[in-house]
């Protein structure tokens, strides 16, 4: 005899009841299915006070037919979504996992469901939950009551009269609603769909008799007076084409297309996990002046960002929790902008300025189907935390921090103040200042040298001591500069650590297996010696590898290279691509060098620093393009208006750099690498210490496209 399971009927509570987090994500279970039968209506009723104690959900779908009652809807865990994933008018279906239907249980303990389909008359069925709830019962045992003669209650247009649809009324309902129930609800329908979505194409109605203030359509106007609002279409393979407007000066509205790895961290070489995906991000600064013209005041204004504050994910026009959500203890701030505010509170004035959660309202959507590794949770509430997920949330970090960078931009051009002189300017001026006072004091001492009575006056002892004083000063500023020249090289050796460290510990962990296997080789009842060599020699390598490395980093900072003298360019080069070809080499970067024999009077340890921070740029950057990994490092003599001078040049066969970066590049803290952590995995100071290093050496920086290799040119000019 044949074995067969079979299903208690309990199971459907435990699908329906026992598996839906609360009575409102029941109820959008039922209103995604409408959106399915491509209603353009949506009607929810919900009366939880005297008269009534029921819930109402009707749409103007396609209804169903008595056989498709038979074989869909009664069949749990079948959906015919599976099988045609887009309705007719061409909707990506929400539901495929067939429970949805199932939800109502969650909501109340008696369903009557009643339907009309194109030709067909209206039907109906009548669903007892507590009827589920019985011992020893599998599910074919329970049967359901067919209404006799039912009618159907149709939403309609004004301007279109529908025939078809389905009207679902729950009775007996499990939980009280209330008003912070409610007002949840019409914040979780007011994203159903994005705001891109037309309204037209899908409204939702919202009656009830628990709070008369709900407005009974579902929607909000005051998206539209959002200070800055920038959009991005990628297509899920290169290009990112990215819109600003500019609510205050629609002049500074623009468009620019993105190459993918001309922002995203070289961990992104290839193709990210996503397909394509479409990102709207509204930025609310919390001012009186941004309401200037409309109706709304600042307490609308802030009470709406109190409820809709947060970046929402939509999978085919659908909202998917809990991201975004304000009541959602994880979900509001998913992106973790708060933190990331905390740990860099720059205002406004800064390059590294960053926008507060509750200043947002952004909108992500993606499909389904092109997005096939965006998964559900096994929960229905939120997405499978894989790599396409983290890719989505860098995408969606990167387009955050472009916003922020046009918003500095437009502030900082807006707001011209008198530009602050950098420090060496600063230096600079002071050290005129102080030759010029030196100068006067030996006019005035020329002068007085002619009276008698000068030697041992109270002018003569001042005379001495601002001379003194002066050079006390001249001494602190050169201590405080080569202080500076030993931080600026100590960072570099930090971000430079963090680039090429990969190579050492790769080395460290060989060195070990190898000292392990040569151990595990001599520690036999008859060693095998020659294993054992073999092994040991590898160790070998390996060592002089990860003590390269020490040399290399103690190096750094040696006191001979903070005394500024005649000094040949060539080998302090040479030495510093020899040290970091291990790396390179690594990830199989051809470095090409085209270096003459150049003498200057300078620091070795400005030029390391230079040569440094550009080549973990090109390090980082060669990865993310498609074209063969090249960096090359030229240095040449170079006259600029008949003043001697020598120029050094990195350039890569990486993607270049953005148009949209080029003036932000240099400012301290700022950086566009995102990692896959969601964190910014640059640091943001190697370009600004090399400008910072260059206009002290006072010298020139450009940047261009290198028309042979493709990639970013850096080029370096400085005097001799």
């Amino acid at each position: 005899m044949s074995k067969k399971f079979s299903i208690d009927a309990r199971v459907i509570l435990q699908l329906g009841r026992d598996s839906i987090k609360d009575h409102t994500t029941a109820l959008i279970e039922l209103i995604k299915n409408s959106y399915d039968a491509d209603a353009k209506i949506v009607e929810v009723e919900i009366y939880s006070r005297e008269t009534k104690d029921i819930i109402r959900v009707a749409d103007n779908g396609f209804g169903m037919t008595d056989t498709e009652l038979e074989d869909n809807w009664l069949r749990i865990g079948f959906s015919e979504k599976k099988k045609n994933k887009n309705s007719t008018l061409g909707r990506r279906k929400t539901g495929e996992k067939g429970i949805g239907r199932i939800a109502a249980d969650r909501l109340g303990s008696n369903l009557n469901m009643i339907t009309k389909s194109k030709n067909e008359k209206v039907i109906g069925i009548e669903v007892k939950w507590d009827e589920f709830d019985v011992d020893k019962k599998v599910v074919t045992d329970i049967e359901l009551i067919e209404l006799e003669n039912p009618t159907i209650k149709i939403p309609q247009k004004e301007d279109e009269l529908s025939e078809t649809g389905t009207e679902i009324i729950i009775k007996n309902l499990r939980q009280e609603w209330t008003k912070e129930n409610i007002n949840d609800l019409y914040r979780e329908l007011s994203f159903f769909t994005p705001l891109s979505h037309d309204d037209s194409e899908f409204q939702i109605r919202l009656i009830n008799d628990i709070d008369p203030s709900i407005p009974k359509e579902v929607k909000t106007a005051i998206y539209e007076v959002a200070e800055i609002e920038v959009t991005l279409h990628y297509d899920g393979k290169e290009e990112l084409i990215y819109e600003y407007k500019n609510k205050i000066d629609a002049r500074r509205n623009k468009i620019r297309i993105i190459n993918r790895d001309q922002f995203m961290q070289s961990e992104y070489a290839g193709s990210l996990n996503t397909g394509p995906v479409d990102i709207k991000l509204l930025f609310f600064p919390r001012k009186a002046a941004l309401l200037e013209g409309t109706s709304f005041k600042l307490s609308d204004l802030r009470t709406f960002l109190n409820i809709n504050a947060g970046v929402k994910i939509y999978r085919d026009n659908i909202a998917v929790k809990p991201y975004g959500f304000v009541n959602s203890e994880f979900g509001f701030d998913w992106m973790g902008l708060g933190a990331r505010k905390a740990e860099d509170p720059a205002g406004i004035s800064r390059p590294s300025y960053k926008i507060t959660p509750n200043q947002l309202v952004g909108f992500v959507n993606v499909s389904r189907d092109e997005n096939p590794k965006i998964n559900d949770s096994a929960s229905r509430e939120g997405l499978v935390e894989n790599e396409a997920f983290e890719d989505l949330r860098a995408l969606i970090l990167s387009t955050i921090r472009l916003l922020e960078t046009y918003r500095y931009e437009i502030i900082k051009e807006t707001s011209k103040k008198p530009e602050k002189k950098p420090a060496h300017d600063s230096i600079h001026y002071i050290t005129e200042k102080l030759n010029s006072v030196v100068n006067d004091l030996e006019s005035v001492k020329q002068y007085l040298s002619k009276h008698k009575d000068y030697k041992g006056s109270s002018i003569s002892n001042t005379v001495i001591r601002v001379n003194e004083a002066i050079e006390e000063t001249e001494r602190t500023i050169e201590e405080l500069l080569e202080e500076k020249r030993v931080l600026s090289a100590l960072a570099t050796l930090g971000i430079a650590s963090a680039v090429f460290g990969h190579e050492t510990e790769s080395s460290i962990n060989e060195f070990k297996l190898a000292a392990k296997t040569s151990r595990s080789y001599l520690s036999k009842k008859n060693p095998d010696i020659e294993i054992a060599l073999i092994e040991l020699d590898k160790a070998i390598q390996h060592s002089k590898i990860i003590s390269g490395w020490g040399t290399f980093a103690l190096s750094r900072v040696e006191k001979e290279k903070r005394v500024k003298r005649e000094r040949r360019i060539k080998p302090i080069i040479n030495k510093v691509l020899d040290q970091i070809k291990p790396s390179l080499d690594g990830i199989g970067v051809e470095l090409i060098k085209e270096i003459e024999n150049v003498v200057a009077k300078t620091y070795p340890m400005d030029i390391e620093s230079i040569i440094l921070n550009l080549l973990t740029n090109a390090y980082s950057a060669v990865p993310n393009s498609k074209r063969n990994r090249v960096i090359k490092v030229t240095l040449k003599n170079e006259y600029i208006n008949d003043k001697k001078g020598f120029s050094l040049t990195v350039s890569d066969s990486g993607p270049g750099v953005a148009k949209e970066f080029i003036n932000s590049i240099w400012d301290p803290l700022f950086t566009t690498k995102i990692g896959k952590s969601d964190q910014r995995s640059g640091t943001g100071l190697g370009l600004t210490i090399v400008r910072s290093i260059v206009d002290e050496m006072e010298g020139e920086i450009t940047l261009n496209k290198d028309e042979e290799l493709k990639g970013a040119k850096f080029n370096i000019w400085l005097p001799k």
